[in-house]
């Protein structure tokens, strides 16, 4: 499976550089930017040029916000791509985590989103929880 990550700004290049700065490589990632000079119209035919190269069922497009011009450019992807699984709110440690599911072989789509969701902590609350269970 192959995980394509877009966003605005230079956001989607930095996750994939931090995550291979804590794990090493990451296969099959391909990472597009939305710039200022950029229109939707831009962003749909780079990523377009890019699904064209693989089969859309084995294509994960990973966005950074529900309602901007990358999930915006998705739908519109989805309608030529029907298999193509597209999901926001990218962060850190769902990119961490398909790399780690690439070494194994398998990529899980429901996986990727329960680790991304599962990084987000408020630390004070998780301190003050891990506190209490001492006490």
């Amino acid at each position: 499976m192959k995980l394509i990550l877009a966003s605005h700004g230079p956001l989607a290049g930095a996750l994939l550089a931090s995550a291979e700065l804590i794990i090493g490589k990451v296969e099959d990632v391909a990472v597009f930017s939305l710039t200022k000079e950029m229109g939707p119209k831009d962003l749909e035919n780079e990523l377009d040029e890019e699904l064209l190269k693989t089969d859309d069922a084995n294509v994960i497009l990973a966005l950074d916000l529900l309602g901007g011009t990358p999930s915006n450019v998705a739908v519109a992807l989805l309608a030529k791509y029907p298999d193509l699984e597209v999901i926001t709110g990218i962060n850190l440690p769902m990119v961490i985590e398909y790399g780690n599911q690439k070494i194994l072989g398998k990529t899980d789509v429901a996986q990727l989103i329960a680790m991304g969701t599962a990084g987000i902590t408020n630390v004070k609350e998780k301190l003050a929880e891990n506190q209490e269970d001492e006490d």
